[in-house]
This record gives structure tokens, sequence and C-alpha cells, in this order.
């Protein structure tokens, strides 16, 4: 069956840049791109309706027609091989519009752009995509916009290295059922990633896991031990998976291993605990994304 995927966008060329990611995904899946488009009136300008006199229908249904004249036009502009596209326009608020659509529509992956802007602000999409990302029932993909970059077609985008960060829970590991089905469609390496956890009385070392005289070195083994179990399962599953540790400051540390091994996507739960906090996972996804550059697949652990 099709994968769909549901892609939101509010009409500038940073949220665009989301859209390479969800070609890949899509021609490697196969999957429909549903290109989608939220429309409102700001609150000033109902104000001043109000005030003049006048109904905002005309306008909703002037906002609508540009919208889907842009979400139409841009499909246009995407190379065809391989891809399907759709286009869904609603009326609303961005994360509501976007979060009521799903609940009604058949969506497995979201893919967005951490924030979208034109000259002046139209979504808050970094607030956008936290309440998606808070809310939405299946994975979101996030790019982090940048400028500067060209107002090209958007083309797909390489994905050969998927880094997998765990920390040993059965929690964390609910994001392996979500990337796995990504790196069989895409021939993808999964590396299997780690930072080893040195306890000291019984707690951890602030945000800093420092090596403890005699301890580390077992840390880092049961490491290693835990991730090859869990590699050498996707290898039987047909997958190419390898794995890493590296010791520091968690988000830091996956960020300067990602950067350092030429990763394309970063997938990972929003939290992963044991009986005690381990990693505060959803702070460190939040880290991540906002130090590193490269796209990352958040799925909300259950």
């Amino acid at each position: 069956m099709e994968t769909r995927i549901l892609v939101p966008l509010d009409g500038s060329r940073l949220a665009e840049q989301s859209v390479s990611c969800a070609m890949t995904l899509g021609r490697g899946l196969p999957a429909e791109l549903v290109l989608f488009r939220a429309v409102s009136i700001p609150s000033d300008v109902q104000e001043a309706l109000d005030k003049a006199g006048l109904k905002a229908g005309p306008l909703m249904e002037r906002l609508e027609t540009d919208a889907n004249e842009y979400l139409d036009a841009m499909s246009h502009l995407l190379p065809k091989t391989g891809l399907s596209f759709s286009h869904v326009v609603r009326q609303g608020l961005a994360a509501d519009a976007i979060l009521d659509f799903l609940e009604q529509s058949d969506i497995q992956l979201i893919v967005m752009a951490t924030h979208g802007y034109t000259g002046i602000k139209r979504w808050t999409h970094g607030s956008v995509a936290e309440r998606v990302l808070q809310s939405a029932s299946v994975p979101v993909l996030l790019v982090r916009a940048k400028e500067g970059v060209s107002n090209g077609p958007p083309e797909a985008s390489p994905c050969r290295r998927i880094l997998v960060p765990l920390d040993g829970s059965k929690v964390a590991e609910q994001v392996l059922p979500a990337v796995t089905p990504i790196a069989r469609a895409l021939g993808c390496e999964m590396t299997l990633f780690q930072v080893p956890i040195i306890y000291a009385s019984g707690s951890l070392i602030g945000d800093w896991y420092l090596p403890l005289q005699g301890s580390f070195e077992t840390s880092d083994q049961d490491a290693r031990d835990y991730l090859e179990r869990l590699a050498t399962d996707l290898r039987e599953q047909g997958i190419k998976a390898s794995t890493a540790t590296w010791a520091g400051a968690v988000a830091e540390s996956i960020v300067d291993y990602a950067e350092v091994n030429d990763i394309d996507l970063i997938a990972m739960c929003t939290h992963g605990r044991t009986g005690i906090a381990r990693w505060a996972f959803g702070s460190v996804a939040d880290r991540v994304l906002r130090a590193g550059g490269v796209p990352i697949l958040l799925v909300r652990a259950r």
C-alpha cells in the first residue's frame, strides 16, 4: 500500500526546503506527497473588517484560491519520476488545521520545516512544528530551514546514512519500527548510536558522562554489546547496520558524530526512559534539532 506523506507549506521558500526530504522518501517507499496549506484571516484583519462592517467570506475565498493555485504550481514544479502528488487547503490556524486533517486522513508521516517566514511572519513555524510533534499520532520529520538557499525547484536530497541514537531502553527503541522501512526502501545504512552512561553513587554525573577509573570501559562495552544485539537483528532483516559509541554530553555527542560522519538523517524518540531518567530525550531531541543541521525524524514514545 502506498505511503501518504503530509508536507505542510506556508508559501515561503524556507518552508519549501522540507520538500526535498519528502521527495527522497516518496521515491524510495514509494509514497504520495500530500502538499498542505492552511489559510486563516489574521486577528487584526478580522477586527478591521468587523469595524468596517465587511464580511470575511470573500477574503477567505480569495485566500483559499491563492493557496490552491500555489500548491498546484508547486506540484507541477516537482519532478514526477516515481512520485504522485495531491494537495489540500484547509481553513484554520496552521497547527490546528494540520492536526485536524491528520485525524481525518490516512497519513503515515509528516515532513515539515521547523520554521517558515517570508518578509513578514506568516507561520511561527517553530511553534507550529512543536505543536504538531506534541499531538501527532504519526512520526514527524523536521527539517531546519536555512536562509540563502537557492530558489530553484526542490530536488530529492541524498540519504545514505541514518543515525539512530538509543539509550538502552525499550521506550527509545520504539523509533526502530518507524525508521527501518525507510532504511530498507532507500538502501541506507543504519548506525545505532549510544553515549555510555557512567553512574556515581547511583546517579548520573550531571549532563556529562565522564570516564571514571575502571568504569568507562565497562560502560562502553555494555553499550556496544547492546547495540550489536540490535544491529544483528536488523542485518537478519536485510538492513545494513553498524554501531557506534561516543563519550560526552548526549545531545552534543549526537550532533558531533553526525557532522563528522556525514549522517543524512537522525531518527530518535522524543524521550526514552527507564525506571529513572537516563536521557532526558525530549530535551535531547530539541537540542539536537537546534544545534545540528541534519533532518531529524522524531517518534513520540508511547
